[in-house]
């Protein structure tokens, strides 16, 4: 499938292969564009990756060349590392933690080191992004067995898009589903003795992938919450100390690249954090800035869309039919899950709460992230706003209203193989119809 995807076509692809460039070259932080800048923007990258970016960027959007981009890609074949760097602004990415990057920037160090070809480069560097994708999918669901919503949510053909491009989407995905794997085990575990005792590395581990994720994507800072939940269940000295170093770690990241980020792509009257404070001293005006939102035709559409699929640079739309089936199945599946869930005993019933605040959480924080960053100040809706931006939260309430039962009954087995395994295959289909019919490129 993946076969299918020219380089370069998800929308943050290029900076995010920029940024594990650089950090691959051990600038782990942004740089000044020049001595005298106000504040960090970008670093220096390849010329033959930057170039090569370019080439695939021809295609890219609604004003896109009349290119074939299996041409474009045979070009990339005939070029090898240049060897020289350039300056480039990657503004975007500054707010996610280096460590994100870590299998972009190994792939394209061996790569340079292996001196291939720019598209041997870009193919080896998503395969490793998209195997580690599926080695921590395949860890979660060791630790938790997907629900059907889970699984769905997953493998609709926006989330399957992002899991086979070298972006950070897919990685976050994994790893929210690996925390929430984790948190389970951790909370079901007896307080003394059993066959699963909390542990000291269990609790390390939810901490670490906690700030991973509220490091690279702002929204989740409710994540928090989860292992705040797991202290004041168990408390101990250590856990005490890990959440204190969490918290301070992850608000002291997030309060530093907002404070030394200059992002020149959107000119406003007002600086991030001038909207902030404003923002914090009227949250009603906020929320009525996101009911606006909502409430456009226009807007609301396109995230109700976009979250199921439109794909590449919002120029590969799924057919209509096929958007209203996939939500007509996640409907389903919705119902479903809870109808599980509710043979469950009350005890996860805090668990359960804590995850739905946090799938609340997120969701306003998209909106914030978004108004505060790339909107001005008035605004009358906030623009940005994609629909795959809500996966992660929607994921999070997914596993609020489902079974968090490690066992299944036979019957739910049964149903879950084959509903799942239809649903699969639907959804599998649709993408690749569209990735066929939007690039014309041959799998093999």
């Amino acid at each position: 499938m993946a076969r299918l995807i020219p380089a370069f076509q998800s929308p943050d692809e290029v900076v995010h292969l920029f940024r594990a460039d650089m950090i691959g070259n051990g600038h782990l932080l942004l740089q000044k564009p020049a001595p005298d800048a106000k504040g960090y923007s970008g670093g220096y990258a390849d010329q033959h990756l930057v170039q090569f970016a370019q080439w695939m960027l021809k295609i890219a959007g609604p004003d896109r060349q009349d290119v074939s981009a299996a041409w474009l890609m045979d070009q990339a074949s005939q070029h090898r590392w240049a060897n020289s760097r350039q300056f480039v602004d990657v503004a975007g990415s500054a707010y996610y933690i280096p460590l994100i990057y870590l299998p972009h920037a190994v792939g394209l160090a061996i790569s340079r080191h292996l001196d291939w070809s720019m598209r041997a480069s870009y193919d080896f560097t998503r395969a490793l992004v998209t195997f580690t994708v599926l080695a921590l999918l395949a860890w979660a669901w060791q630790l938790l067995p997907p629900n059907l919503l889970v699984r769905a949510l997953v493998l609709m053909p926006m989330s399957a898009f992002q899991i086979l491009s070298p972006t950070i989407d897919g990685l976050c995905i994994a790893m929210m589903l690996v925390l929430a794997g984790l948190t389970i085990v951790e909370y079901q575990a007896p307080s003394k003795g059993g066959t699963a005792p909390p542990c000291r590395w269990r609790f390390a581990a939810i901490a670490g992938f906690t700030f991973v994720l509220v490091t690279s994507r702002t929204n989740l800072l409710p994540l928090l919450a989860i292992p705040l939940l797991l202290l004041c269940q168990r408390f101990s000295r250590a856990r005490l100390g890990a959440f204190v170093l969490l918290c301070a770690a992850s608000l002291g990241w997030t309060l530093f690249v907002l404070l030394t980020t200059t992002d020149a792509r959107v000119v406003r009257s007002h600086t991030t954090l001038q909207i902030v404070q404003i923002y914090l001293g009227d949250p009603l005006y906020f929320l009525g800035l996101v009911g606006s939102t909502l409430a456009d035709p226009d807007k609301g559409t396109f995230l109700a869309d976009s979250f199921v699929g439109i794909l590449g640079w919002l120029d590969a739309f799924i057919p209509k039919p096929a958007i209203r089936g996939i939500w007509a199945v996640l409907a389903a599946l919705a119902l479903l899950a809870t109808a599980y869930a509710q043979r469950e005993e009350r005890q996860y019933t805090l668990l359960r709460a804590v995850l739905t605040a946090c799938a609340v959480a997120s969701t306003l924080l998209v909106f914030f992230a978004l108004s505060v960053t790339w909107n001005d100040y008035p605004a009358t809706a906030i623009s940005g706003l994609q629909g795959r931006y809500f996966i992660i939260p929607a994921l999070l309430f997914a596993l609020a209203i489902g079974p968090l039962e490690h066992e299944r009954t036979p019957i739910q087995q049964a149903t879950e193989f084959g509903v799942g395994g239809a649903m699969a295959a639907y959804f599998l289909l649709v993408l690749g119809v569209t990735l066929y019919g939007r690039y014309q490129l041959a799998a093999f």
